[in-house]
């Protein structure tokens, strides 16, 4: 077996990999760098872990982008470290022809959750405003809700990342909905609806989770109307795709106090734009899509591709194997 990696995951686990078969043969490449070696001499080979350091490089590189790609059509079986799927340079490998693809969607869920109850802890306990009067050294005690305890979390989109959501809710006393295309009854939701039955729970919500996929289902499903029936109490928090929501309805619906609070850790465009209403609007937090950010994230990237090359090896089903 010949397997490509970075220069950083081969010098992490090299001796992993040839305990598991000492005679693979590994190739390893500086993501930063297509010319040493020229990524055109790299014969055909079974895997290419496609971690975040040779997506990032082909997002901020066209040169990276293009031998991406073209070392890409000679492998067998890509392990990619991102989740989704929208990059550009994923977008452009899934045209390949006779290739296996693999998400990372099972690798951010933990990090996604930690975040999502930050932001609610934030919103809940007036983080904020303590910090605030800290700054201008005023004591005062504020009320807030005081605890999470029976309060409803609805969770759209009930994948990898809405059950992580999900368990600390659960773990928080609260009463957990989660909503997705094909319901399946979860240990960590009290119940797994469709989506067709969202809008009856809207004005019943106090925390709604985003954690959507881009598709032409999802685009723009929050919207004026939407937030309309949303309880006016209602925390908002999206760490799925930005196109999930239009952005002036919800700037709008902030300002006007249709709902209370929303954290953002990611936007149609990224970077958001300076003219974007959402900088300023009430109550709204914004995260420069990190969420996911966590050094074991990194580990578990690199364990899931592990996993995927023992499969190969196996005959066994590819784990995170994309389809349409």
């Amino acid at each position: 077996m010949r397997i490509v990696i970075s220069e950083d995951n081969n010098s992490l686990y090299r001796s992993k990999l040839l305990a598991l078969d000492a005679s693979m043969e590994i190739i390893a490449l500086n993501p930063l760098d297509s010319s040493s070696p020229d990524w055109e001499t790299i014969p055909e080979s079974d895997a290419l872990f496609m971690c975040y350091q040779f997506l990032f490089a082909a997002r901020d590189n066209p040169n990276i982008h293009s031998s991406l790609l073209s070392l890409s059509k000679r492998m067998k079986f890509i392990q990619s470290g991102f989740a989704g799927m929208d990059a550009p340079i994923l977008q452009d490998v899934l045209k390949i022809e006779n290739i296996q693809i693999a998400n990372a969607s099972s690798v951010y869920a933990i990090p996604i959750a930690h975040y999502v109850f930050s932001q609610i802890l934030r919103w809940n306990k007036r983080i904020d405003q303590h910090i605030e009067f800290q700054q201008s050294k005023h004591w005062a005690p504020i009320a807030g809700d005081g605890e999470l305890t029976d309060k409803t979390l609805v969770i759209l989109g009930y994948g990898g990342i809405g059950k992580q959501v999900a368990k600390l809710g659960k773990a928080f006393g609260m009463r957990v909905t989660g909503i997705k295309r094909n319901p399946a009854d979860d240990e960590y939701a009290d119940e797994v609806l469709e989506l067709d039955q969202l809008e009856a729970l809207l004005p019943l919500t106090d925390y709604l989770v985003l954690a959507l996929p881009d598709s032409s289902e999802t685009r723009d499903i929050v919207n004026a109307d939407f937030l309309k029936k949303l309880n006016n109490s209602a925390m908002l928090i999206n760490v799925g795709r930005g196109s999930a929501i239009i952005e002036q309805d919800l700037a709008k619906a902030l300002n006007s106090e249709e709902i209370s609070v929303a954290a953002l850790d990611t936007t149609k465009n990224e970077p958001l734009e300076n003219s974007s209403l959402l900088w300023t609007a009430k109550n709204c937090f914004i995260s420069a899509h990190d969420s996911a950010h966590s050094l074991k994230s990194l580990i578990r990237a690199f364990e899931l591709f592990f996993q995927n090359i023992k499969n190969i090896q196996n005959g066994q089903p590819i784990k995170n194997l994309y389809s349409e």
